[in-house]
């Protein structure tokens, strides 16, 4: 009993102050955004292959249009929840907030977020596709606290292979982010552009 007690000490002294190391669970997750997306590497008509051997023919364009994200809070927790949109160049396209209840749920489409004026058309005006970042965090007055915050989530893109064809639905995880102090920093920023968004006085919750 007593080499196990010690065991489980020694092991204790290399597990760091964060637990989330990686995997699904994060107090910051990361995932794709797309609303009226069109995207084709090449045209099909005019393709001629460079290359030996000659590769499948290219697709035709990939219409996706829309994404759902779902966030799940896996914790007891009443956690703030802050999510931001950038384009593909990192400019970013706005954000939105909500409050996530102890293993509650939250879910929204990027075409309700353009509707909201939360995916900003004065910002983005014509970007269709981008990276989605989203954060949990305990309010303590002016302060954010990710200690014990966690959250998972799906992303949901709605798509056609072709304008005006058959829509199907693609279904992924959100990808956890690891904590260091990259990341850290990071996390407030992203803080920082939303309270600046939605302004101070509703920055903490819907």
């Amino acid at each position: 009993m007593k080499r196990m007690l010690i065991l489980i000490a020694l092991l204790a002294m290399f597990i760091p102050e964060t637990s989330v190391i990686a995997g699904d669970a994060s107090p910051y997750v990361v995932g794709q955004w797309k609303l009226k997306d069109l995207f084709a590497d090449c045209d099909s008509n005019t393709f001629t292959p460079k290359i030996t051997p000659v590769p499948p023919p290219c697709f035709n364009a990939i219409v996706t249009n829309n994404t759902e994200f779902n966030f799940q809070n896996p914790t007891h927790l009443t956690l703030q929840l802050e999510y931001a949109f950038f384009d593909l160049d990192g400019t970013f396209c706005g954000c939105d907030h909500d409050t996530l209840k102890p293993n509650g749920t939250v879910r929204y489409t990027m075409f309700g977020e353009e509707q909201g004026g939360q995916l900003s058309r004065i910002l983005c005006p014509t970007q269709t596709s981008g990276l989605m970042k989203a954060i949990v965090f305990e309010q303590r007055g002016k302060h954010i606290c990710i200690d014990d915050a966690l959250l998972t989530g799906l992303q949901i893109h709605i798509y056609s292979v072709s304008e005006g064809s058959q829509e199907f639905r693609t279904e992924t995880g959100l990808r956890g982010i690891p904590i260091n102090h990259a990341t850290l920093e990071e996390i407030n920023e992203i803080h920082k552009k939303c309270v600046k968004f939605l302004t101070p006085t509703t920055a903490t919750g819907k």
